[in-house]
């Protein structure tokens, strides 16, 4: 059997879908559909009941996959425990980012990655959408914000903290901001795509303090609004590793710095995300501990050998790595 035959089969299996397997594996969806017949007829049975509407396993068909599934991981594992003998990770490596975090941290990074790691390709997908990493085909996703949901594995990088920053321009001509309150009489430039009105917690020792921001633009966008608020238009709430630069230099200037300042009360931070398999490729790992390093001293070392100890079975029967955080 070939074993590009047995590695389309899967993927169609997990998207239930011929023309998601096609685009997933940048070919024809009559390239596919070749693959899997030439596949029933040599096991001389079908695997996928076929309708206008769904395409999914027969019997015959969920037994192979389950079958087939731990011997192209085992392949896969073998493939890079060879790599990982010499230690020279090497492949195409699918990231992906929000548009804002892979202009302003992740790109600048790579550099220095592609420097020490030189047999890896990186294929940098930025976007603000939520990509479907299996789907995508993309290894390892950086992600902002509430952890992240779905069927992945997870790992906290950092928290991020927020500054409230104006620019000497436009604190020259205004009021002080000298308390959270003081912020209902300037023009506020919230980092939200919600019709809601935005709320933005202040906290110090004992004291919360919660208020609904008086808003003159607004934008999901926060290198749009960095821009803002370097030319002057009002001040905003923004991620420390956008604006922290800029508070060093004097370009911006930090606001109640006594405070910490979110939007809510919901936990921001940088998550690693990557889909779940039985193992985890060289050149993943190598990304995730890069990345860890360079972007955050407070989360645990990423460990692969204490991940495998602590495999756990899921409710199917299959192992995945447990989520870590």
């Amino acid at each position: 059997m070939d074993f590009a035959d047995l590695k389309t089969f899967c993927r169609v299996a997990q998207l239930s879908s011929i023309a998601a397997a096609a685009r997933a594996e940048a070919t024809e969806a009559s390239t596919v559909s070749r693959r899997i017949a030439a596949l029933e007829a040599q096991l001389g049975t079908r695997l996928f009941q076929r309708t206008t509407r769904k395409l999914s396993l027969t019997e015959a068909g969920a037994i192979f996959l389950s079958r087939i599934l731990p011997i192209l991981d085992d392949v896969s594992a073998a493939r890079e425990a060879a790599v990982a003998a010499v230690e020279q990770p090497a492949g195409l490596l699918r990231v992906t980012a929000s548009n804002a975090y892979g202009e302003a941290v992740v790109a600048p990074l790579l550099v220095a990655f592609c420097a020490q790691y030189p047999k890896i390709e990186i294929d940098l997908l930025l976007s603000d959408a939520l990509v479907d990493l299996v789907a995508q085909q993309v290894d390892v996703a950086l992600r902002l914000g509430p952890r992240p949901a779905g069927d992945l594995i997870v790992s906290k990088l950092k928290s991020i903290e927020r500054r409230l920053v104006a620019s000497k321009e436009y604190l020259s001509s205004v009021p002080p901001v000298e308390q959270p309150g003081d912020i209902v009489a300037h023009v506020c430039l919230p980092t939200t795509n919600s019709p809601q009105p935005p709320l933005w917690l202040f906290r110090r020792d004992l004291e919360s303090i919660e208020l609904v921001v008086p808003t003159k633009i607004r934008t999901s966008n926060t290198l749009a609004l960095r821009q803002l608020v370097r030319d002057g238009v009002g001040i905003s709430l923004l991620p420390e590793w956008s604006v922290d630069e800029d508070i060093k230099s004097g370009r911006l200037v930090q606001l109640l710095p006594s405070w910490k300042i979110s939007v809510g009360a919901q936990e921001s931070a940088v998550w690693v995300a990557y889909p779940s398999r039985a193992y985890l490729p060289l050149k993943t790992r190598k990304f995730i501990d890069f990345f860890r390093e360079q972007v955050s001293s407070e989360a645990p070392e990423f460990n692969t050998r204490s991940m495998q100890e602590d495999l756990q079975i899921t409710s199917s029967g299959t192992e995945r790595y447990p989520k870590i955080s």
